[in-house]
């Protein structure tokens, strides 16, 4: 009775993923299409846009995964599992920090500081603390931490990378391009960037969801 619970489970965890990706296309699609037609999108399918549906969207997948981090400090406590208190802890608190700031762009009003930095600084140290609960993963969970770790790099590449090159790109499509090409450009590096960061952001989110029905269904072991 158990197994067939888990295995609707898996195959509910899989047909979610396949929704929400196809959801994702659909809204970039849709705000191209806009940006192609009218030269703007609607506020609620703007990819650039502070609250608009990609933006929702977004911190509901980085609520979710700090969601169910929290669920992964209860299963060490009662379930007795083998990974350190401080990975899900960290991670909680990191994805709830980011969640807010999707929700309110707080990066945008103290521009003073590089969060990219700050952000690449805080991944990394959670990387340092916790290299023993990633062997442990590579080891014992190797599908679920290649599925973080696909997120991730799809995230970083797209997120950071469509940042970092925003200023080179825009004075040269400024210098060389005509304006209408330049605007399309623009606005499909802007896509690039916020699609990136929600695709990388889906497949995390169903890599935690995954490795927490992993960890609930099965029987208490003593933490090692």
């Amino acid at each position: 009775m158990e197994q067939r619970i888990q295995m609707t489970a898996q195959k509910f965890l899989r047909r979610g993923l396949i929704a929400l990706i196809s959801c994702e296309f659909g809204l970039a699609l849709t705000y191209m299409a806009l940006i192609v037609k009218r030269g703007e999108a609607i506020f609620l399918l703007d990819f650039n846009g502070l609250r608009s549906l990609p933006s929702l969207l977004q911190a509901a997948h980085l609520f979710a995964i700090g969601g169910i981090c929290a669920l992964l400090l209860l299963a060490r406590q009662h379930r007795m599992q083998s990974y350190s208190w401080f990975l899900p802890a960290a991670l909680m608190l990191l994805c709830f920090f980011c969640g807010i700031d999707e929700l309110t762009k707080l990066h945008l009003a103290l521009n003073q500081v590089n969060w990219q930095i700050v952000y690449l600084s805080l991944m990394a140290a959670i990387l340092v603390f916790s290299w023993g609960d990633f062997m442990w993963l590579w080891r014992d969970h190797r599908p679920t931490l290649l599925w973080v770790l696909a997120g991730i790099s799809i995230f970083l590449l797209g997120g950071f990378g469509g940042e970092m090159l925003k200023a080179p790109i825009t004075a040269a499509l400024n210098t060389h391009s005509p304006p209408r090409i330049a605007f399309l450009l623009e606005h499909v590096r802007i896509l690039v960037e916020e699609f990136a960061e929600l695709m990388g952001e889906t497949l995390i989110l169903y890599a935690f969801a995954k490795f927490a029905l992993e960890v609930w269904s099965r029987p208490k072991t003593v933490a090692s």
